[in-house]
């Protein structure tokens, strides 16, 4: 199975990833909760798609809490720091 390389959680096994803040720019920002597809689990990383649910890091799926694109791709995120 693959895990999660933040909270280590098996994916497709865990309800939510367990890492609530990330570091953008020297701020922390809670991540987002409030984004999913339309499945009943997360096509890529398999979490459960309720309200409150986070993304594993790296989820396709995951939105900016900063500029509200996606955080695989905005740029927002230099180096990944999470807690």
């Amino acid at each position: 199975m693959v895990k999660c390389e933040e909270c280590k959680q098996e994916m497709v096994n865990s309800k939510s990833c367990d890492r609530k803040y990330i570091l953008i720019n020297n701020e922390w920002y809670d991540r987002d909760t409030t984004y999913y597809d339309v499945n009943e689990h997360c096509h890529d990383c398999g979490i459960l798609n309720v309200k409150g649910n986070i993304h594993h890091f790296g989820c396709d799926i995951e939105r900016c809490p900063k500029c509200k694109g996606q955080l695989l791709s905005c740029g927002c995120v230099d180096e990944v720091e999470l807690k």
